[in-house]
């Protein structure tokens, strides 16, 4: 005998509860989620006539990725005890990230005072930036404090407090406005250099965090939702602004909502075929830190975990003069300094300077490179096509 099932679904309960008020903000607020996944999804989808498959396929996890991460953030927008949460792993990434830095992100809920204090350790660089909310023009405020400017005890040991007055010692003006605290660290040799350690507490009374209820799901859910489509649109943004011109490098100013006002930006969207390369002459300024990475149309760092797809101040290898030849393309041919495309015939190179004496704009050169050799001759060419 066959039973058929005449209980609705959970949704279909939850969305009608017993006594007949109103149906409950968290199951409303799931079906708006749907429908901005759909609408961000279809961001992605108009794009599969004209683009490579590939940029089809990363879109989605792009919206995949952004979701994930963001909800993480949100549902911790009410809590009174922060905590930092890696913001970018090896695999999960958005907003151009850097292979050689560490992001780690607490959110700033309920307290009004906060002291972030740990040790130094070696890494290339440290900072602590706080964020505004994204606006509408998808731009934030934010106030910067780096290592330049904290005080470390002979050990390695520091304390910041975080505040809407200002106190005495290392301090980071926060207000009403403050939604979230990154700490970066750039790692010039992962290896050799010691990551830095630090913690995040509320100096104000607390009490233990609320359960993630039906109206505090409902609001982190919108506020997911808001990000994951505004994430969606900048990095489509991004591409329109620069595709038609391709294989050059621009200054891109601020660098959208979560950069650090300590960098020098300067993207490059390339466009090569199979047997084309991309080569990029560039003398680094004086700087804490350079980088370069190959990063896809959504603005997420290529494969740097089985390829090489960065190089920074220490890796790159220069020639005499001081200046670096990188070579982006699809295959390796034995040149220094090579990128790898990792399948991605158009994307973005992009370029760091940390802390620079100034700006320079790389050249670059759009060449054939159908051999080893020939890829040889061409690398010991001069002259660019910018």
């Amino acid at each position: 005998m066959t039973v058929r099932r005449t209980e609705p679904s959970p949704v279909e309960a939850g969305s009608h509860p017993l006594d007949g008020s109103r149906p409950l903000e968290s199951v409303v607020a799931w079906r708006e989620l749907l429908d901005t996944l759909a609408e961000a999804g279809g961001m992605v989808t108009s794009l599969a006539d004209g683009v490579p498959a590939i940029d089809v396929a990363e879109g989605f996890g792009h919206i995949l990725n952004v979701l994930t991460g963001q909800f993480d953030r949100a549902a911790l927008r009410q809590s009174r005890h922060p905590v930092f949460l890696p913001g970018i792993t090896p695999v999960r990434k958005f907003f151009f990230d850097n292979p050689d830095t560490d992001y780690d992100i607490a959110v700033l809920g309920g307290g009004s005072r906060y002291r972030i204090y740990g040790n130094r350790g070696s890494c290339t660089y440290l900072s602590f930036c706080v964020y505004s909310g994204m606006a509408r023009d998808a731009t934030t405020r934010l106030v910067n404090l780096s290592d330049r400017d904290i005080h470390f005890s002979p050990g390695g040991d520091f304390e910041v407090i975080l505040s809407p007055v200002e106190v005495p010692g290392d301090w980071l003006r926060i207000d009403a406005g403050s939604r979230a605290v990154i700490a970066r660290q750039y790692f010039l040799d992962r290896q050799a250099e010691v990551p830095a350690e630090y913690r995040i507490e509320v100096l104000d009374e607390t009490t233990s965090d609320p359960p993630l209820d039906d109206l505090g799901f409902a609001r982190a859910v919108r506020t997911t939702a808001t990000f994951v489509k505004a994430a969606t649109s900048l990095a489509a943004q991004r591409v329109e602004a620069l595709r038609a011109t391709p294989n050059r490098f621009v200054e891109t100013g601020e660098h959208g909502p979560y950069r650090t006002p300590d960098n020098d930006y300067l993207a490059c969207w390339y466009r090569l075929d199979e047997d084309e390369a991309l080569l990029i002459d560039v003398q680094p300024p004086e700087c804490r830190y350079w980088g370069v990475h190959l990063a896809n149309r959504w603005g997420q760092s290529l494969d740097h975990r089985t390829r090489r797809t960065a190089l920074n101040g220490r890796t790159a290898m220069p020639d005499a003069n001081g200046t670096v030849r990188v070579v982006v393309s699809g295959t390796d041919h034995g040149l220094p300094n090579w990128l790898d495309t990792a399948g991605h015939p158009e994307g973005w190179v992009l370029f760091r300077w940390l802390l620079a004496d100034e700006t320079v704009v790389p050249h670059v050169e759009q060449i054939k490179l159908t051999s080893r050799r020939q890829g040889q001759g061409a690398a010991s060419r001069t002259g660019s096509a910018e």
